[in-house]
């Protein structure tokens, strides 16, 4: 019994010291560069930027969910405008980083849902 628990302990070692790791990894890149619109646009790939920017749409509509709950009607809005039709609001996107290179995507993202699925 005690060596199952040693086991399974150890496991959670593993499984912290490839969570510290990847968080090591990340930030020594991250110090390098500062994760703007620019860095998006210009230092990221595609598949990287749409990865990027999904996650920051997620974590806002995430955000609003907390803050309106039980309503999802602000979410949904979030996610409507950004997934519902997806090239045209990219190029929405790419126009706004390319203006404000050197502002945090977050905030650029914001901007522009605010003004479709209010604050």
């Amino acid at each position: 019994m005690l060596n199952r628990k040693v086991n399974i302990l150890s496991k959670y070692k593993q499984i912290s010291v490839i969570i510290l790791l990847c968080i090591f990894g990340n930030t020594a890149r991250a110090q390098e560069d500062v994760i703007n619109a620019g860095f998006v646009l210009h230092k990221m790939a595609v598949a990287e930027q749409f990865a990027y920017v999904s996650g920051v749409v997620e974590g806002l509509a995430y955000a609003r969910f907390l803050r309106d709950k039980p309503n999802e009607d602000g979410m949904k809005c979030i996610y409507d405008w950004y997934y519902a039709d997806s090239d045209r609001q990219w190029a929405r996107i790419e126009t706004v980083f390319s203006a404000h290179l050197e502002k945090p995507v977050g905030v650029l993202l914001h901007v522009l849902i605010k003004k479709k699925c209010g604050a």
